[in-house]
């Protein structure tokens, strides 16, 4: 067992090296960055601002997190979060069209969102970092990873297609280096994450309202 495990984690530590510690670099930059653009655009375009808080707020009641006395589910929060991650990297097996790179986007937007909404409303922004922060600190590296994880098998997939490069992965080892990530990264990152949001992350928040 020990040996299969060390052969997973050296798969994975292959990858890195060979231009996925690229990708998950550019995620890091461009991720705040365009969380900080959809702030200053929300806060300048009130009308869209009020629209997409319209589009997040409808997103997360049809996620099922949200019980009906006002606590959070864990069990949800791991289980759309999960998926969430899973379907980022699993764009990236369509080659040429960079679409995890879409969903960076939707997820920062997502942020930036919320952010201008407690800043318009008068409320802390020392409140609205008190309630990312906390699960953020452990949901953020898995979204940024899986973001990486599909750029990076959309470049491997269009290189062998397109321009024919042998030295590319093939598409089942870019499926097996997302199931690596899924099993010994991503999947322990969320899990944690979704514990700290449900009954930790509310506390803290609370200190602030």
């Amino acid at each position: 067992m020990r040996e299969i495990l060390a052969y997973q984690i050296k798969g994975l530590r292959d990858a890195w090296y060979n231009g996925l510690s690229g990708e998950a670099l550019r995620s890091v930059i461009v991720f705040p960055l365009l969380i900080l653009l959809s702030f200053a655009v929300c806060l300048a375009f009130p009308t869209l601002r009020e629209s997409l808080l319209s589009y997040v707020l409808a997103s997360m009641d049809g996620t099922g997190a949200i019980r009906d006395d006002g606590t959070l589910s864990a069990l949800a929060l791991f289980s759309n979060n999960l998926r969430a991650t899973a379907f980022i990297m699993a764009y990236g097996l369509i080659p040429f069209i960079p679409l995890p790179a879409m969903a960076l986007g939707v997820n920062a937007m997502v942020i930036g969102v919320t952010a201008a909404w407690y800043f318009t409303e008068g409320y802390s922004m020392l409140g609205f970092l008190a309630s990312v922060l906390p699960h953020g600190l452990l949901e953020f590296p898995a979204l940024i990873l899986a973001f990486a994880v599909g750029l990076f098998a959309c470049g491997q997939i269009t290189r062998r297609l397109f321009r024919k490069d042998e030295n590319a992965l093939h598409l089942w080892d870019c499926l097996v280096l997302m199931s690596r990530m899924l099993l010994l990264v991503l999947i322990p990152l969320l899990a944690a994450a979704a514990l700290i949001e449900a009954y930790i992350t509310p506390v803290i928040a609370s200190l602030f309202f």
